[in-house]
């Protein structure tokens, strides 16, 4: 029973990540939880930054929320080329999204 009990938690997990990360053809996972810098680590500079901002201002200075998204072309694992974008808020990364190109 521990053994069903490990293997359904293994594979659900392993579910779970498999939307939020992105495997480099290196076999090197990016997933969300990771800071900026580990994502520098692993895919370098990005192609692009964009800074995006919600909220209002009423003048007392900045109240509401920043979201910076990098964006990168990367290798998958599976072969092909990728257009991938790592969503940030604050240090951490809360989104990876990716589609391949030329699909």
């Amino acid at each position: 029973m521990k053994h069903v009990i490990y293997l359904l938690l293994t594979l659900c997990s392993t579910a779970v990540l498999a939307g939020q990360s992105f495997r480099l053809a290196d076999g090197d996972l990016v997933y969300i939880g990771m800071n900026k810098i580990e994502v520098l680590d692993k895919l370098g500079e990005p192609l692009m930054k964009d800074v995006q901002s919600v909220g209002v201002d009423k003048g007392e200075g900045f109240a509401g929320k920043k979201t910076e998204v990098w964006s990168y072309r990367l290798e998958g694992d599976i072969g092909g080329e990728y257009l991938v974008s790592v969503t940030f808020k604050g240090d951490k990364a809360t989104s990876i999204d990716s589609k391949q190109r030329n699909r």
